[in-house]
């Protein structure tokens, strides 16, 4: 069985939500050149910091529109709109220029001057556009007041005399900002709240400060209070790309505090644990993302004894860190795939060489049956053994289509030499295993898993989970 998904998952995993399809329609995007003669445009959705490339355009002319519908699963979200041109014949390699913006449930249009990107009065959206109109304002009001903020607290945390009466005012007038500028945050997430671009909101809260102690105190104030005002139960701050870089800064402001090496492994540690309980006061999905975030930066480190402290977490239930997540969509996609359902479109290479559909396999047994295995999954041996000594003889009766989950440099060669002792059979070796196209195409949680097929209408008739239940479904 493959181990990063396992089947119990079926059963202690309860579904709440539909899936819905990354092919839906969702917000169309109009994009207008202006200001040059020729460019690339390149579309991306930048939700949850991953760089997904939408749609691309090459050489769009001159006050030319070019436009891109949205899925629906990525909205609403984060999007870079990237350049790439020559803005002169003499120019070699070619300039670049990229611009976020934002994308909710009304289309857009988003005119742009590659070479003035940033600049108002070359980059303007349509009227009808509010997400993004409203967050430049923000930025535009709170970045004023975080500049000044900065400045005061540069100059407490270096001032040298803390019982001057200019220490003293200091302290007085960077409190009073920093509850001006909170509350002033807060007014804009309240009045706003129905946006999207409200969620980026919640990274610009200023952490209030204890002045009281010396300098190491003082910081460490400052990451007692980091996480003031933010929501662990709004799941949509999830979609916005800057929350990794939040951490980032959470995290290296623990680091700061090292005065030796060794000290940084316990520091980072200390500051997954004081994150992660922070946010298993909140949504599920929260928490599960603070402990993804952690794990991954103790496993790039090597930091076992955080991998370790983080187990108390991951066996938690409410914590729906991303195998979790996965597995939750999977067990969704699967109830799907019922007797009656089209099946699943794939392809892959006949032994001729030549690539086939699936839908399109021409067979003359009533029936295709699609197993996923792996080489060394023991109860795939059981089914398999059983199953092609019987279908050596019944042939006409069923096309298997062996979908082999196998991706390790161990797993492969095993694979290979399965694949030779059971050659009668149609194999195909994903390029992923378990989150491969074909696999997630089906929901695969473990193997075996196997679907027969109607060979005529491709239609899903059973989905047995032994070589008994395939014997009744195709009698």
């Amino acid at each position: 069985m493959k181990t990063s998904l396992r089947i119990f998952a079926l059963f202690t995993i309860i579904c709440l939500t539909s899936f819905i399809s990354s092919f839906a329609k969702g917000t169309e995007l109009q994009v207008t050149l202006v200001g040059i003669k020729q460019s690339n445009i390149y579309v991306y959705s930048i939700a949850e910091s991953k760089n997904n490339l939408i749609k691309e355009f090459k050489d769009v002319k001159q006050n030319q529109t070019v436009s891109v519908d949205i899925p629906q699963n990525y909205l609403p979200g984060e999007f870079i709109v990237y350049f790439e041109f020559n803005s002169s014949p003499q120019t070699q390699k070619p300039q670049t220029a990229e611009k976020m913006i934002v994308l909710n449930d009304k289309d857009i249009k988003f005119y742009a001057n590659p070479l003035f990107i940033n600049n108002l009065d070359s980059t303007y959206f349509s009227e009808n556009d509010i997400e993004n109109k409203t967050l430049t304002s923000f930025i535009k009001n709170t970045v004023k007041n975080m500049n000044m903020l900065d400045i005061l607290q540069t100059f407490l945390l270096s001032y040298d005399n803390s019982t001057s009466d200019v220490y003293k005012a200091g302290i007085e007038e960077y409190s009073q900002r920093c509850t001006k500028h909170n509350n002033w945050i807060d007014e804009q997430i309240n009045e706003h709240k129905n946006l999207f671009c409200s969620n980026m909101f919640y990274f610009y809260y200023v952490p209030n400060i204890n002045w009281n102690g010396n300098t190491m105190q003082q910081r460490q104030s400052i990451i007692d209070n980091y996480f003031e005002g933010m929501d662990f139960s709004n799941t949509q701050i999830l979609r916005v790309s800057y929350l990794k870089n939040w951490m980032d800064t959470y995290v290296n402001k623990y680091i700061e505090l090292a005065s030796s090496y060794e000290m940084v492994s316990s520091l980072f540690i200390t500051a997954g644990q004081t994150a992660i309980e922070k946010s298993k006061k909140g949504d599920p999905y929260f928490y599960g993302w603070m402990v993804d975030y952690f794990f991954n930066g103790y496993e790039s480190m090597n930091i076992q004894e955080g991998i370790t402290m983080l187990e108390k977490y991951t066996k938690d239930p409410n914590c729906m860190t991303y195998k979790r997540k996965e597995i939750e969509k999977r067990v969704t996609g699967i109830q799907s795939l019922q007797n009656g359902v089209l099946a699943p479109d794939f392809t892959f290479t006949e032994a001729s060489g030549q690539k086939t559909n699936f839908h399109n396999y021409k067979t003359e047994a009533p029936y295709k049956l699609v197993l996923f295995w792996s080489a060394d999954c023991e109860y795939c041996h059981e089914i398999i053994t059983e199953l092609y000594e019987w279908n050596l003889k019944n042939s006409s009766k069923l096309k298997v289509f062996a979908v082999s989950l196998d991706e390790s440099e161990t797993e492969i060669p095993k694979w290979k030499i399965e694949k030779e002792r059971l050659n009668a059979w149609t194999h195909i070796l994903t390029q992923g295993g378990v989150n491969s196209t074909e696999a997630n195409a089906y929901y695969i949680l473990s193997t075996p898993t196997m679907f027969i097929v109607d060979s005529k209408t491709n239609k899903i008739v059973s989905s047995p989970m032994s070589f008994g239940e395939i014997m009744e479904a195709i009698k």
